[in-house]
């Protein structure tokens, strides 16, 4: 059974700069993450130098580049913006309202299962991405697995751990910080 351990990056310097590096304190946070870190057969990222740096901080190494890991979400969240999204209940809400939502998540699992999917039964990888980039696709696989997953949106270095068996996913886990 492969796992896929999908978080969220590290404190980023400049919120408005899509090309920004870590903060120290976020540096910080990936090493001590990094201390407890299980050992990845794989290690991927979005593009972005945040999550890049993030994935080399927690796994000692970036194995490669994912794009998949930063889709375009287009309109998936209405008119709201991310701050306002303060709980995985207000993420459960916009997959509930918008179709558009719903197709994202679903995309989105279906690359979290392909990169599942290059490692071995018992292999772990971890994959760096980011805010709602995975809380709308946890949800969604929470609910279909019958999986409680409430509290607050993922923070940073948060996320998710999926449990694969055969290719598809059977079991589904928070990791915070």
């Amino acid at each position: 059974m492969p796992f896929l351990e999908i978080r969220r990056h590290a404190q980023r310097s400049e919120g408005g700069n899509e090309q920004s590096t870590l903060t120290p304190a976020g540096r910080a946070m990936a090493e001590s993450l990094a201390k407890r870190a299980p050992t990845f057969a794989l290690v991927l990222s979005s593009p972005l130098p945040r999550a890049k740096e993030s994935a080399q901080l927690i796994a000692g190494r970036l194995d490669g580049v994912e794009p998949g890991f930063l889709p375009e979400m287009g309109g998936v969240i209405g008119d709201r913006i991310f701050g306002e999204m303060r709980t995985l209940a207000d993420w459960a809400e916009v997959l509930r309202e918008r179709e558009d939502a719903r197709k994202f998540a679903t995309e989105q699992l279906a690359t979290w299962a392909r990169v599942a999917m290059r490692v071995g039964e018992k292999d772990r990888v971890l994959a760096i991405s980011h805010g709602g980039i995975i809380e709308l696709p946890a949800i969604t696989l929470a609910e279909r697995l019958r999986t409680p997953l409430d509290g607050a949106s993922f923070g940073y270095c948060e996320g998710v751990v999926i449990t694969y068996a055969k290719g598809a996913p059977t079991k589904i886990e928070a990791v915070r910080v």
